[in-house]
């Protein structure tokens, strides 16, 4: 007998039957919408839904302290300080004034002047005030002027002597434009006495890191 090649048998369905087959199929594969956002939460923030939902405040920044500036009148009860002899023998505490005086008992005294401004010196210095201090000691001749750098830090005012002028050379003013200061005071030329003053100079300041350095002084004449 002749070989007859196998035939396949095809399996016919009702179309209910096939239609129900491929709503079941629809139903349990894999779902049309896309799955929703997952939060991932770091393990330090477990347990603390606050942490999770938002990220701690930032600590504000300490302001840095800020000097106020003390007035011409409260500069007379400042603590007055220096690198420059006698100022420095009172180290950084200073020398407490008492109504603009400080006696020593080595004979010293201090004594606050009447030049005196407020204003912006710039660079490092700032607004300050400036204020004119005398030193002499008892007995003697000399007379020192110097000029101090005042801020108050606190409930006092803390002066620094950034400069003394020669023995016998008051200081008639100061000010303060443009962050220099202009300094007047009366002097003499340089083969004359030290009792005669016969110079009124005009010096001109200006910042330099945290000190004063003149810039130049022009000299008019003086007569008593």
């Amino acid at each position: 007998m002749p070989h007859r090649p196998r035939r396949t048998a095809l399996l016919l369905l009702p179309a209910a039957v096939l239609a129900g087959l491929l709503a079941a199929c629809k139903d349990s594969g894999t779902p049309s919408a896309a799955p929703s956002a997952v939060t991932v939460v770091s393990p330090s923030a477990a347990g603390s839904p606050s942490a999770a939902a938002s990220p701690p405040a930032a600590s504000p920044s300490p302001k840095a302290a800020v000097n106020k500036v003390p007035t011409c009148a409260q500069v007379k009860d400042a603590m007055v300080r220096g690198s420059i002899d006698p100022y420095d023998a009172f180290g950084s505490a200073g020398a407490p004034l008492t109504e603009g005086i400080f006696g020593g008992e080595d004979g010293l005294t201090l004594a606050v002047q009447q030049a005196c401004t407020t204003g912006d010196l710039g660079g490092k210095l700032g607004k300050v005030t400036v204020g004119t201090i005398m030193s002499s000691y008892v007995d003697t001749t000399g007379r020192w002027w110097g000029v101090m750098l005042c801020v108050k830090p606190g409930s006092r005012a803390q002066c620094t002597v950034h400069f003394v002028l020669d023995d016998r050379d008051p200081i008639e003013s100061v000010s303060i434009a443009g962050h220099k200061l202009t300094v007047v005071y009366l002097t003499r030329p340089d083969d004359a006495g030290s009792a005669t003053v016969a110079v009124r100079r005009t010096a001109v300041y200006g910042v330099s890191g945290s000190t004063l350095t003149e810039l130049s002084h022009t000299d008019a004449p003086y007569t008593p």
